[in-house]
């Protein structure tokens, strides 16, 4: 590899490490670091040895590992990208920030399995001197912020309510789900958009169950919430059907956004029905044509928004404290079921009880080995 100013480690050679491929644009990370002029990829990691091997060979990587600390050492990156399942990425950030030579870390969500693993990443980052960027990937997404443009321009007036479901989402048989029920894997990128769009939660009472899947996390989720600028919110996630099928409906007083597969809808009202005899208007939602953005690859965007916020040139849209409140909200859906359904007020107390607190109470249990 030609000298690059930023060498790139990427911790966790799978899926979105360097595996994504859903059409043109850079859609992993690997694949994203060969699109940024000024970075280059000079190691990987990973605990097995096929995907690390692969990864080496289709990205002219050499230096490959199995031990993070050994690579750190050896390697000496500038930027570690952590792509590791959830329970690991409290470690590794911490390894990473006290590496002398790591300047800048990109984990993926969720964050960790506890506030108090949140805690400690944060801390240790902030100490270090160490930007903490995480991969919340629709805080770069063009059409989430288009969503975002209109709503603030007044396309449907003022912001009342925020309702989202996720049906389908994982775990499911071919997905490893030692702790990432839907909530925790697929609705924390919700819990970001909601807060992107509502700011910071005042309260939230929440449900979780597992009704149906073997494995011990909620296959059932849903929650209530008001935030502290008055906007309202309503969650749905399950892993309980044979499809996916998922929306994200902003509701304003004049007009409502749907962000479904990430594409903006906008419905506006129009005159319907009249009655002559009282004089009430009816009004109905019609859908109106808007200028959609090109697509981007938020994978290259935010490697470029880390970039320049190491250079001094611009902020981090998704770093550790914003990824901290999105693993609030699950967290609070969790705490609220042991509580009794009862509604809890964030900033939570607690920063230890998270999914394991559920096993424990024996609400969550492994059925893995049941007959069906």
């Amino acid at each position: 590899m030609a000298s690059k100013d930023y060498r790139i480690a990427l911790i966790g050679t799978g899926r979105v490490g360097y595996q994504f491929n859903f059409g043109e644009l850079p859609d992993n990370h690997a694949a994203a670091v060969q699109q940024v002029a000024s970075c280059g990829l000079v190691a990987g990691v990973n605990r097995g040895r096929e995907k690390l091997e692969d990864f080496g060979r289709r990205f002219g990587v050499d230096a490959l590992y199995h031990d993070h600390d050994q690579m750190l050492e050896e390697v000496k990156p500038d930027i570690c990208i952590i792509t590791t399942h959830p329970e690991l990425h409290c470690e590794m950030v911490l390894a990473c920030a006290a590496a002398p030579s790591v300047k800048a870390i990109i984990c993926e969500k969720p964050m960790g399995l506890t506030l108090e693993e949140c805690d400690r990443m944060i801390d240790a980052c902030e100490r270090g001197g160490t930007l903490l960027q995480m991969n919340h990937n629709r805080r770069w997404n063009a059409e989430w912020a288009l969503g975002l443009q209109l709503v603030q321009g007044g396309a449907i007036g003022e912001l009342n309510h925020i309702l989202c479901y996720f049906d389908g989402g994982k775990p499911a048989p071919w997905w490893r789900s030692d702790n990432e029920g839907p909530l925790l894997h697929d609705f924390t990128h919700y819990f970001d958009m909601m807060d992107m769009f509502a700011g910071e939660v005042e309260w939230v009472c929440g449900f979780t169950e597992q009704r149906m899947r073997p494995w011990p996390v909620e296959d059932f989720g849903a929650a209530f919430m008001k935030f502290r600028g008055g906007v309202t919110g309503m969650v749905h996630a399950t892993e309980l059907t044979n499809y996916t099928d998922l929306d994200f409906q902003l509701r304003g007083d004049n007009g409502v956004i749907h962000l479904a597969w990430d594409k903006v809808r906008l419905m506006q009202p129009v005159k319907d029905d009249y009655e002559p005899d009282s004089g009430f208007q009816w009004s109905t939602l019609r859908e109106v044509e808007v200028d959609h953005p090109a697509p981007v690859s938020t994978y290259v965007v935010a490697l470029e928004e880390l970039i320049a916020a190491l250079e001094g040139k611009g902020g981090l849209r998704s770093d550790g404290k914003v990824g901290r409140r999105s693993l609030e909200l699950v967290i609070a859906l969790y705490q609220s079921q042991l509580a009794g359904n009862q509604p809890l007020h964030l900033p939570l107390q607690d920063r230890e009880t998270a999914v394991q607190a559920l096993r424990d109470a024996g609400q969550f249990s492994d059925r893995t080995g049941d007959e069906r």
